[in-house]
């Protein structure tokens, strides 16, 4: 490994472990109230160190949002792409998002808190791309129903509308169990919305 490599692989450690301690600190405290020098002290680096990765604390924040929610989507996409019948896709659509927010309850507690809707800075480009990553989610969503149709597993509804029901299935749930946070485990539900959701869509459901 040479200079520049581990040069450039040193500022991603350092940059993921601000990530890191920012994530706990603004779960703890919400963005508002969090500052700078915390994350800072937090991540063992000096304010000044902190803005040479991040101008701003929004554009940390912005950051901390968009990276960790776009692991989820992604760890979802490569989970279904292991599977080749239509609903083991869908138990592996709805078990990768589950036990992500089972293993990132800190920060899926931020999200859910919703201070990047009151930003001061750059809250309109931060929910612009939220959106276009969430509507690329759906998507993916949409054709994994796709195909279930064109095998004659699932009914011919419309997929967009079978799709946006799953996904608000799925959310609901995940938001009930972070506000109770206790008794059985996230995953434990993926049969359940299952049930719900295929009742609804599979073909001679009984």
């Amino acid at each position: 490994m040479d200079k520049a490599e581990r040069k450039e692989r040193e500022f991603k450690l350092r940059r993921a472990e601000i990530l890191e301690q920012a994530e706990k600190i603004f779960a703890a405290k919400g963005f508002h109230n969090t500052t700078v020098a915390e994350i800072a002290g937090a991540s063992g680096f000096a304010v000044g160190t902190l803005y040479q990765f991040f101008e701003s604390k929004e554009q940390l924040y912005t950051a901390m949002l968009t990276e960790k929610l776009n692991m989820m989507y992604s760890g979802v996409r490569e989970s279904v792409a292991m599977e080749e019948d239509t609903i083991r896709k869908i138990e592996c659509l709805v078990a990768s998002q589950f036990r992500f927010v089972e293993n990132n309850a800190e920060f899926c507690s931020i999200f859910i808190r919703g201070d990047h809707l009151s930003l001061s800075e750059g809250s309109a480009a931060l929910r612009i791309r939220m959106v276009a990553d969430y509507a690329v989610h759906v998507s993916f969503t949409e054709e994994v129903i796709r195909e279930g149709i064109r095998a004659g597993i699932l009914k011919e509804m419309d997929p967009r509308m079978m799709a946006a029901a799953l996904t608000g299935i799925i959310n609901s749930c995940a938001s009930k169990w972070l506000a109770m946070m206790k008794g059985a485990s996230l995953i434990g539900n993926v049969p359940f919305v299952i049930d719900i959701f295929l009742e609804g869509v599979r073909k001679n459901a009984h």
